[in-house]
């Protein structure tokens, strides 16, 4: 019966973390956890489990003086060389990464009040004690995986903290022209981030929405009557792979794009109903479409 229970805990505890990366959002106040969540995962996954046992290239414009130089009162020579200077200046492929960045928080600034972004949320994978209950994830992986698809979530406006973002947050960017409109790429740094956290802070949370503060979880779970002790010192949140792309029109509009991470929310040495667990994790992919 105990190890029921510290599963139970576990796999609602997990549950949970998987809505908080649904509904995180641009407020950075405590998210607020429906009891739907545990009553419908321990309901439904728990007891069978357990019965069953188990470069963008820096490319310098020509300055204006060095443009606008007249070379022996050759007026077409200067006019060529003006023209020269706008060509370099508005070929996104000559933008340094600086300029890149910029021009994604222009547009993700002029999008917000006009878009609707799409987040969704994919179980990749549930380990508890590295291993201890084998079949968990057979068992929670469906349920799961409907849970997140029913609670994926529709916001308005530009995900992530962009306002905040700079070129040092980004390991490449890129921009190239697609017909009229342009084109954006990043690849943000991977960011690994503790139990309090801001969902918009770091290389990840200024880009995409990270997952924020998951000790209000523990928190909530615990006035709900599961009893949870965090250790916030071991327990850790890891962003890999995130990217960002997006097409943006002539207006400087953002039209498309899919923002996306893969996260490991991974927590030692805590305990569930007293009992002590040694470690567990939830792996999920993230993704954010306009």
């Amino acid at each position: 019966m105990k190890s029921k229970r510290v599963l139970a805990a576990i796999i609602s505890l997990l549950a949970a973390f998987s809505l908080l990366a649904c509904k995180s959002s641009k407020q950075t106040s405590p998210v607020q956890v429906d009891s739907t969540v545990y009553n419908n995962v321990v309901n439904n996954v728990v007891t069978e489990a357990v019965e069953n046992n188990g470069a963008v290239a820096d490319t310098t414009a020509l300055t204006t003086q060095e443009a606008t130089q007249p070379v022996q009162n050759d007026g077409a020579s200067n006019q060529s060389t003006e023209q020269t200077t706008e060509a370099v200046a508005d070929d996104p492929s000559a933008w340094s990464a600086e300029r890149v960045v910029e021009e994604y928080k222009n547009a993700a600034r002029k999008s917000t009040a006009g878009v609707t972004s799409k987040q969704s949320i994919a179980l990749k994978s549930i380990s508890v004690n590295n291993g201890e209950y084998a079949n968990v994830m057979d068992f929670v992986g469906g349920i799961m995986g409907k849970f997140l698809e029913s609670n994926s979530t529709e916001k308005a406006g530009i995900t992530g903290g962009f306002e905040n973002m700079v070129a040092g947050d980004v390991s490449s960017a890129k921009a190239y022209k697609q017909g009229d409109d342009t084109v954006i790429e990043l690849v943000m740094l991977e960011q690994t981030a503790g139990a309090r956290e801001d969902a918009n802070s770091g290389s990840v949370g200024h880009a995409i929405t990270a997952v924020g503060d998951i000790a209000v979880v523990v928190d909530d779970l615990a006035s709900r009557g599961l009893p949870l002790e965090l250790s916030e010192e071991e327990t850790k949140i890891y962003y890999t792979n995130p990217s960002v792309k997006v097409v943006i029109n002539s207006n400087g509009e953002i039209v498309s794009g899919t923002w996306f991470y893969t996260v490991e929310i991974k927590m030692d040495n805590f305990k569930a109903f007293g009992q002590n667990v040694n470690t567990a994790s939830i792996i999920m992919d993230n993704t954010i479409t306009v």
